[in-house]
């Protein structure tokens, strides 16, 4: 029998059995949309996660207060006010750390922010100049914080881009008036710029909320400080010169050997973490999420087959 009537003999059967035909084509046409669909999904949150990772900033550590295992008991990052802002500035300053470009400080917490009839509760974090550069946040409109206003202690504030169109809707909020409330402490703050719109991060949106000079935050609002008397921050962002691993692994042990030397401790009681160590365990994270939802599609392929296998046993 040669090819042709071998054709001409299996189009005969699919015309004479036009539901069976139907049916094993749904199978294969389910079992291949599904794997090619969660295989997608997967690939899409794996693609999201990195691109919000990367949007924090490029060649960062992040130094967080408190150990990440005390006593024996593992501990969450920012738990613990060990962190000061003169701790940050010695890292740049100390000349210590020449693996360091910048860094940036941050001190905060959430707070009830009013102005023009409206309320909401925002995070409200004190910063620095650098912070523009290092984290990436820039001004839309009006101006970021100032190393003027920072040395003056300012009140002033930069709203994130949801938390301006809450209290002003479309109107202009340069010069507007925001009263925070923080922590049974309360202040007015003039608006002086609007960021442009980051959308959503790790933590929830990052346009939803209030940027004020760090020593603003430390002496107005939060005032919170350690048992030795710095003011406290929730962390410290450290932009390095390049991203070489090698120049990576020398800051993390400069700045360790640094901060225990000033913390007179032994053991670590703070935690830093490079951007590329968040990137590598979420990359493996989501492709275990990949791995699981590729197995779940095979298994749809598999029932698939299974039945187009009895269609052809019946046939």
């Amino acid at each position: 029998m040669g090819f042709l009537e071998s054709v001409r003999m299996a189009l005969r059967a699919l015309g004479a059995n036009k539901l069976r035909a139907a049916l094993t084509m749904l199978g294969v046409i389910i079992g291949v949309a599904a794997v090619i669909a969660l295989m997608s999904i997967g690939r899409g949150i794996q693609a999201s996660i990195q691109a919000q990772i990367q949007a924090l900033g490029s060649n960062l550590l992040f130094v967080s207060p408190g150990a990440q295992n005390q006593g024996g008991v593992r501990t969450q990052a920012g738990s613990a006010p060990t962190l000061t802002y003169e701790d940050a500035l010695a890292i740049v300053e100390s000349g210590r750390v020449p693996e360091v470009l910048s860094v940036a400080p941050e001190s905060g917490g959430f707070a009830q922010v009013v102005a023009n009839g409206q309320n909401t509760n925002v995070r409200v974090t004190g910063v620095t100049p650098s912070y523009e550069d290092v984290r990436n946040f820039h001004a839309a409109i009006g101006e970021f914080i100032t190393r003027d206003q920072v040395d003056s202690r300012s009140l002033v504030a930069v709203l994130g881009a949801n938390t301006k169109t809450l209290l002003f809707g479309e109107g202009d909020a340069i010069g507007q008036t925001i009263r925070v409330n923080q922590q049974n402490v309360a202040a007015n703050l003039r608006v002086v710029g609007v960021l442009e719109p980051k959308g959503s991060g790790f933590g929830g949106s990052q346009d939803d909320l209030v940027l004020v000079p760090i020593t603003t935050q430390m002496t107005r609002l939060n005032r919170a400080r350690t048992s030795r008397g710095g003011f406290t921050v929730s962390s410290i962002n450290v932009q390095l010169a390049d991203e070489k691993i090698e120049t990576s692994n020398l800051a993390v042990q400069n700045i360790g050997d640094l901060l225990r030397e000033r913390h007179r401790v032994i053991q670590d009681d703070f935690t830093i973490r490079s951007q590329q160590d968040i990137l590598n365990t979420a990359t493996q994270i989501t492709g275990a999420i990949t791995l699981f939802l590729g197995a779940v599609a095979g298994i749809s392929l598999l029932v698939g087959g299974i039945g187009i296998m009895n269609i052809m046993l019946v046939s």
